[in-house]
């Protein structure tokens, strides 16, 4: 049951799992492009290497169950570097076997590695915040601030 990083041979799986969370969160309001999607994933995989981390949890039949998606950049005040999750999201059928856990200690670890000042993400997602809020606050995260859209088409 690996976590592991992401190859370009994962995007498909990836593109599956993305469009998955899109059809249960608030961004179904936005047409699913999976080509799009499938495109970022490749970018972010192959062109940003040093900038993006891609980690996959893959289950015992080869599935993949999971994925995060982050990026590095230095502080705006600061020449120390922060990461952020842009994308954190396992299967609802798979969430309580312990794959959320390895993706974001996984995530950590690879932060530490870089020397990394902090960590960050946001729920932004419309669904579950409680839920994740409080596996966050378990996982050693602290609350911040919020999120705040305002639809404009």
């Amino acid at each position: 049951m690996p976590i592991r990083f992401a190859t370009v041979e994962d995007i498909p799986g990836m593109v599956s799992l993305g469009q998955r969370m899109h059809a249960i969160t608030r961004f179904r309001q936005f047409v699913f492009d999976g080509a799009r999607v499938a495109q970022a994933l490749h970018a972010a995989l192959t062109d940003g290497k040093s900038r993006y981390v891609c980690l996959v949890a893959i289950d015992s039949k080869g599935k993949l169950v999971g994925a995060l998606l982050a990026v590095l950049e230095q502080h705006m005040f600061s020449s120390q570097l922060t990461a952020s999750i842009m994308h954190y999201d396992v299967l609802p059928e798979s969430r309580m076997g312990g794959w959320g856990v390895r993706l974001l200690r996984a995530f950590e670890q690879w932060a530490k590695n870089r020397k990394v000042f902090e960590i960050s993400f946001g729920i932004n997602s419309g669904t579950e915040q409680t839920t994740v809020g409080r596996f966050a606050s378990k996982m050693g995260f602290e609350k911040v601030g919020e999120n705040f859209v305002k639809e404009l088409g």
